[in-house]
């Protein structure tokens, strides 16, 4: 039986692309860089972010620290959690399971973000980027919090929507359950590392 649960955030349990899209374009606009003007809906995200690895080589921590203070002293007004999330976490809770989130956004951030959306919600662990930690999809912080825990590598499940959370999770040796409602491609969908693949946030309960 799985003991801890560890979720990415943008795109796993919260929808938060079209702002953060938003967000890139003001910082891209505010170095003089092109825009992302690419169809949102449908999005494959990891073609986002190689666009904007294009863009900020070389500037990336300074980029990186302009784009998130822009994000997080503005509303983010396209962001919202997937629905059902809220409840599911809390019966996850009242089933007596430690949640953790694991995410590449800035720590202060998430935080930040975490304790706005889902206040009412106690998550044990709650890792986002640090300077000097690696991210996602070096198991670093994983594993960090599988330290922090003292638990066995089987009674852990981790729960996200891209490749990045794919290898994480296998570096770690842990399970893991893709969820296809976020901001995946045919690359994380074709992989035959998830124990399962799952299109709604209830379907978190059958774990």
């Amino acid at each position: 039986m799985k003991e801890l649960y560890i979720f990415d955030f943008d795109g796993t349990i919260i929808d938060s692309y079209r702002d953060s899209i938003k967000f890139f374009n003001i910082t891209l606009e505010e170095y003089g860089l092109p825009t992302f003007e690419g169809e949102l809906e449908g999005l494959d995200y990891q073609i986002f972010r190689e666009f904007i690895h294009e863009q900020i080589d070389g500037m990336e921590k300074e980029f990186m620290e302009k784009f998130t203070a822009n994000y997080k002293d503005s509303p983010q007004v396209n962001t919202y959690l997937f629905e059902g999330v809220f409840d599911v976490l809390k019966k996850l809770e009242d089933r007596g399971k430690t949640l953790a989130i694991c995410s590449n956004r800035e720590q202060k951030n998430l935080e930040e973000m975490v304790f706005s959306y889902f206040k009412g919600i106690s998550f044990k662990y709650i890792s986002g980027d640090r300077d000097g930690l690696h991210n996602k999809p070096d198991p670093y912080r994983i594993n960090e919090i599988l330290e922090k825990e003292n638990i066995a590598r089987d009674k852990v499940l981790y729960f996200g929507d891209k490749v990045a959370d794919i290898q994480a999770a296998r570096a770690s040796g842990i399970d893991m359950v893709l969820v296809t409602y976020g901001q995946g491609n045919d690359e994380a969908y074709n992989s035959s590392y998830p124990i399962k693949l799952i299109g709604s946030v209830e379907e978190i309960l059958e774990f």
